[in-house]
Formats: C-alpha cells, structure tokens, sequence
C-alpha cells in the first residue's frame, strides 16, 4: 500500500478513553508530515488489525489533525484488543502493518499498548520502530517519579473538584458534613 519511496508512521489508540488523545494524534500527525512522512491513522486500536484487516485506515493529513485537539474522545477510536495474549493475533498485527509500509508506528495507551507496541518491534524485527505515548487514567504504567500521563493528571484533577462541590453542598444543606 506504500508506493515504497515515501516511509509511513502510523498511529494507533489503545485502551480506554482519556483527554488529551486527539492532541497526542493533532502533534504526531503534524510532525510527522513536516519531516516527510505519509501518516495512518488506524481506526479502532489493534481490533482490525489483529484480524489482519487493513480497510480500517485512514491516511492522515495536516487539515484533518489541525482543530482535533479542542475536541474529546479520539478521531481514531480506541479498542481494548490485546493481540499479545494470542501469537497467530500478533503476527497478524505485524503482517498488515507492514502489508501498509508502515515503517514508524507511534502508540497511545496504558501498560498493555505500551507492552503490545514493544512486541511488534521485536516482532517485526527491525522493519518497524516505536514510540509509545503513555496515557491512562489509572497512573499505572512504571515512569520516573512526578511524570504523570495525561489521562490521570485529568482523572485526578476532575474526582478532586466533583469532592470538593460534594463537600460544599453537605455543608450548605447542614445534613453530612
């Protein structure tokens, strides 16, 4: 699918929701292009691709990642597929990426995505390099101390105030508090 002159990034989300995934897309995207790069956005995480279909693709351009980040969610979707629990899934993963002339593939997701993008290097023995974008609400992913993903500096920040209207509202109506 590559025309074999241009490399290709391809970018994929992983796990659950969390803010901040379109910007992590908007920013790959842009400086991906900007270095010459054609960039997949592969929809649905590993869903389709552990399938070995590749008609879940969409090439993306500067125009269409340019305002994606003042929206939630993720333009690709996201899918808790994990092809490593199954090795004809993984080889199926490495195969259609590289069926798309992926040669850079950058992931966004928790500790599985994270561990899932590392298979597929050591997988697809050197014809594909990865770089894995930590994000999960659930600050479980084994980074240096005060380096938070996104998704929890979120989380934490939002169950923090939804506790302190909580805490104003027993107060006000002197019933719990």
């Amino acid at each position: 699918m590559s025309d074999g002159h241009q490399k290709t990034l391809a970018i994929v989300v992983g796990g659950g929701p969390a803010p901040g995934i379109n910007g992590v897309i908007s920013s790959a995207t842009i400086a991906a292009i900007n270095h010459d790069l054609r960039v997949l956005g592969i929809y649905d995480g590993f869903q389709w691709l552990a399938k070995g279909d590749i008609s879940h693709v969409k090439p993306l351009t500067i125009q269409d990642v340019s305002r994606i980040h003042f929206d939630g969610g993720s333009v690709l979707r996201t899918s808790r597929e994990n092809p490593t629990k199954d090795p004809q899934k993984m080889e199926r993963v490495v195969h259609a990426l590289l069926e798309l002339g992926v040669n850079y593939l950058v992931t966004i997701g928790g500790d599985d995505t994270a561990y899932t993008s590392k298979q597929i290097e050591i997988h697809a023995k050197g014809k594909i390099r990865v770089g894995h974008v930590p994000k999960t609400i659930d600050n479980d992913l084994p980074l240096p101390n005060y380096a938070y993903t996104f998704g929890y500096q979120t989380a934490r920040h939002l169950g923090a105030k939804i506790i302190q209207n909580l805490m104003e509202d027993a107060e006000t109506a002197n019933r719990w508090y």
